[in-house]
This record gives structure tokens, sequence and C-alpha cells, in this order.
């Protein structure tokens, strides 16, 4: 993609929502996320120059607009052309290309960066329940995967059956689509488990740079048992077939997170990197315990991207692999390999 673009791509990531014109109809069902940076908001994925952004969409306000045009659309920011040539993407479900689930969006634990535990609370999503909705999607919908994520509801060894026994009904169901997870675990039987399920590919999250951001960040976790089950998934699953987020944006130094890409990498995961992305509730939550958040700017997540890609590179691994998840979606982050 031209360098450009890159960075009008992390402006985007970073940036605020799009604002949409009065009367605006969709060519696609409009997503509302319930997990990652977009929870709780309408969703739209504008595609550009050979990548893609989820974007919130509202009716008044926002960083950006929607601009409806003869044929196709274009963003401004400012009243200024800021992209040209955007088209909007169908999602499935939260995803292009994949049916995206979210088991449950309560949670036990209560990271500070966190939106999910604050929406509107539901019932669990069981596994017959995701295979329906799969089902009823329309004829010849170009669905590449499935992933299921959760938030911790109820204890951790709860929430790891419950996706497990998602992950069975729909591994029956569609045994020639892959399965990608994102849990919590903190035994190694667990991801075996996993494993015999169907599960495909494996995303546990270590979350931050630095061990003493995540203590402060995440109470009640513990990253020395991610990064453990981490190293045990890569033996599971193989390298380049397990990934893990670091969100930037924490307080760490850019020498912390290529620290954290390298001890990754060198278990054979692919990091992946998140901008942070934090409401008012989050950041009053984040400044009341690791200071008001400096910010990260565009220059910042492009540099990280290609230390990212130069990392992974170095350690023959790159994104190719996934099928689910994130890095098949990548509409929240830079994407090495794909994006630069």
């Amino acid at each position: 993609m031209e360098e450009s673009l890159v960075r009008k791509k992390a402006e985007l990531i970073l940036g605020g929502d799009v604002r949409i014109p009065e009367g605006f109809r969709a060519p696609f069902r409009i997503s509302k996320s319930t997990a990652g940076p977009g929870a709780g908001k309408r969703g739209v994925v504008f595609a550009f120059g050979g990548t893609r952004v989820k974007k919130g969409i509202v009716d008044s306000g926002g960083d950006f607009e929607l601009i409806v045009k003869e044929e196709g659309y274009s963003l401004n920011r400012n009243g200024e052309t800021f992209i040209d040539n955007v088209t909007i993407e169908p999602v499935i479900f939260h995803a292009p290309g994949q049916a995206f689930f979210n088991m449950d969006n309560r949670c036990i634990f209560r990271c500070i960066y966190c939106k999910s535990p604050n929406l509107e609370k539901g019932s669990r999503v069981s596994g017959e329940k995701m295979a329906s909705m799969i089902r009823g999607l329309p004829e010849g919908t170009g669905i590449g995967g499935i992933a299921i994520t959760s938030g911790v509801a109820g204890g951790i060894e709860e929430t790891v059956r419950g996706m497990i026994e998602c992950v069975s009904v729909l591994h029956k169901e569609f045994p020639n689509l892959p399965i990608g997870v994102e849990p919590y675990v903190n035994e190694k039987s667990q991801i075996e488990a996993f494993r015999n399920a169907g599960v495909s590919e494996m995303k546990i999250n270590v979350e931050t740079a630095r061990k003493d951001i995540f203590d402060l960040a995440c109470p009640g976790l513990d990253q020395d048992t991610l990064l453990e089950m981490l190293d045990h998934s890569v033996s599971v699953f193989g390298r380049g077939k397990v990934a893990s987020n670091i969100i930037i944006g924490l307080g760490e130094t850019d020498g912390d997170v290529e620290a954290m890409m390298e001890r990754l990498c060198d278990m054979g995961v692919v990091p992946g990197l998140r901008p942070l992305k934090a409401g008012p509730e989050e950041l009053l939550r984040i400044s009341g315990i690791l200071g008001a958040p400096a910010g990260t700017d565009a220059e910042r997540v492009v540099s990280l991207a290609k230390t990212q890609k130069r990392i992974l590179e170095e350690h023959g691994l790159d994104v190719s692999g996934f099928r689910t998840m994130c890095f098949a979606c990548g509409c929240c982050d830079l994407v090495p390999f794909r994006d630069l």
C-alpha cells in the first residue's frame, strides 16, 4: 500500500467516528460490535487502496464525514477530501469475511481500558445459536472462517468450557471452516481441549508491553501465565498459528513494545499491535490508575508497524497463516505484509 495511505489508515484508526449524511442507507447490514475498539457502536467497514478500516458511524459530530458520490464514496476531514475512491464492504458478524462471535460480554475482570463489561448485559450465546446465525446468512455469502471471543463470566474454567462447547457444535456443522478462538486460559490442558474440539488458530492477548502496566491495568489476571499459555499454544498449533495483541498507548515506550514483540516472536507467536481506543469512562479509569495517557499519533503507529514487520521477518513469521480473527480482518490495526 502507498505510504500516504498507510499513514491515513493509521489516522483513521486513531480518529473518531464517521458522520453519515441524513437519510443514508448503507448497501449492507450495519454492524454493532460488543468487543474490540468499536464495542457498543454501529460500525461500517470502509475499504480503500487494498486495505480496510471499521469505523463507528454517527448522525452528527464525528471526526470524518462520508460523502456519497455518483459512483462510490469518499471520506472528508475538516471539509476537505481525506480519502477518495472509498467502498463499503459487508460485515458478516462483527468482521468482513468471517463470523466473529462474542460468546459473552460480561466479565468478572475489570481491565481499565475495556468497554465490553459496561455494555448492556445479555445472555450467553450458545454454539447452537451461532450455528443458526451462520445458517441464516444469505446464499452466496463468502464466509471464510469462524472466530469466538468472550469475557470471563462466572469463572475462567466455566467460560473455557462454554467456548469449547461452542467450538464443538460449530466444527461438527461446518467442518471445512477454520475456527479461531480468543480465550483467557490458565491451564495447558485447556489449550489441548480447544484443539481437540476443532480449533485451528489461537489468540491469547498479553495486552501490555510491560508487566508492571499489566498488573495495574488488569487486576486479577496474570501476564506470566498468559506467556506460558502462549508458549504451549505454539507447541499445539504450530508457529505462525498463534497470535497475541499488545495495546499501545498505556505509558509504554517503543523499546518496551519492541522487547515484547521479540519475546513473542522467539516463541513463534505473531504479535499484533492495537492502538488504545478508549471512551470517556475508560480514559477516566486509565488516568486514575496509570496517569493520563500521552496519546499515540499516526507516526508512532506507522513506525511501530514497520518494526513489527522487521521483527517478524527476522523470525521467519508473517500473518499469512491466519484465516480468522484480527489478522484476517485487518480493520483495527496496520497489518504487516498486507498494509506495509
